[in-house]
């Protein structure tokens, strides 16, 4: 007898942090995720993780009727029952990351029911991927900045990337300026990607390519705003730097748009937003389709397992001031793989590989 899914948990473990880091748009003053528990009746457990306090309302109150009940093992047919639900109140947004998080859960199941790791089960090979180290919020100073991207160097790390748009995007000398001073303090054999957050228009984004055009920038990541498609493929045009683009963009349907649109050479898709690991790999074949890469943003516990698989995969974001995992909130993860010589190393045990201290996430359960 087919072992269904019982019962779905979730837990938020957000705090406001003391000195609250910023880039070009947005002001980071909380720390913590939300991590989403999905438990089979035999009582095994798979673990997903996204964005946002309030989508744990979402995922009790909306997707877990959907889910529950279900076969862990049909990834597919949970996926659309939980797409058919939110069709009329949230087909982007809060919705798809709350969907994002049950469906890794769900990945993270299939692999323990099946006894093999996610990654080979999506078809993957490869257990050590390449990362890049995101280290220049606009809220370190320039000479921190340069520093810590040094250290990286050291250990290991060849790509590096630095966040620009200083005073709204209307500073463009100091974002040059800046990049500048990280290409004198790295040499010219280390790559440095940039990343506006969406912050400039298409005009002042490609006045900023002219302006910083003797730092060898490798990739020009959200120059325009993620909805402002057209302007991000003015860009393209008009530059030699590859564009890239997708952290905040949902679905495949949302990856079609950025490829049809001439607007991108790298998709940077989340896998907590886009869809989970169902809809990522299909985001992946769409790139393919197109001899696009893909360099997802964030999340390297899971990213990496789409990396193995994809034949056009390029890189894994870590924030090394936060360890390996990218977020603030490891202590919850008590085996999280390091990143070893600027590799991150894919675990062997079944599913995703990660341990969870369920005892330091329940005082944060979400019972709406």
């Amino acid at each position: 007898m087919q072992d269904k899914i019982r019962d779905i948990e979730v837990y938020a473990p957000i705090f406001r942090v003391e000195n609250p880091v910023y880039d070009s748009s947005m002001v980071m003053r909380y720390a913590g995720s939300v991590y989403v528990r999905v438990v089979t009746e035999s009582g095994l457990e798979g673990y997903g993780m996204t964005f946002g306090e309030r989508v744990g309302e979402y995922i009790v109150k909306t997707l877990s009727e959907e889910v529950i009940g279900q076969d862990p093992l049909a990834n597919e047919d949970i996926w659309n029952s939980m797409f058919g639900s939110i069709r009329s109140s949230g087909r982007k947004g809060a919705a798809l990351l709350g969907m994002s998080a049950v469906d890794i859960a769900v990945w993270d199941l299939r692999g323990k029911i099946l006894g093999q790791p996610v990654y080979k089960l999506l078809g993957g090979t490869k257990r050590k991927i390449p990362c890049y180290a995101s280290v220049g919020f606009l809220s370190m100073p320039e000479d921190e900045c340069c520093e810590l991207a040094k250290k990286c160097v050291e250990d290991g790390y060849n790509t590096v990337k630095i966040k620009i748009g200083y005073d709204g995007g209307n500073n463009i000398r100091a974002d040059a300026k800046r990049i500048r001073a990280v290409r004198k303090a790295l040499g010219n054999d280390i790559d440095i990607i940039v990343d506006a957050n969406g912050i400039y228009d298409a005009a002042s984004a490609i006045r900023f390519t002219e302006e910083a055009a003797d730092c060898g920038i490798c990739l020009f990541e959200e120059p325009t705003h993620a909805d402002d498609i057209p302007g991000l493929a003015r860009v393209r045009a008009a530059t030699k730097i590859p564009v890239a683009s997708g952290e905040n963009e949902y679905t495949k349907y949302g990856c079609r748009d950025l490829v049809m649109a001439n607007a991108v050479d790298v998709l940077q898709f989340d896998i907590t937003r886009v869809g989970g690991f169902t809809e990522m790999m299909k985001v992946t074949a769409i790139a393919q389709a197109f001899n696009l890469k893909v360099a997802p943003h964030f999340w390297p516990q899971f990213s990496s397992h789409v990396l193995s698989a994809a034949a056009n995969g390029l890189y894994l974001e870590v924030f090394p001031q936060f360890g390996s995992s990218g977020s603030r909130g490891t202590q919850i993860v008590l085996n999280q793989p390091p990143v070893v010589n600027g590799f991150y190393e894919l675990p062997e045990t079944p599913g995703l590989g990660l341990e969870y201290n369920l005892e330091a996430l329940q005082p944060h359960r979400c019972n709406y």
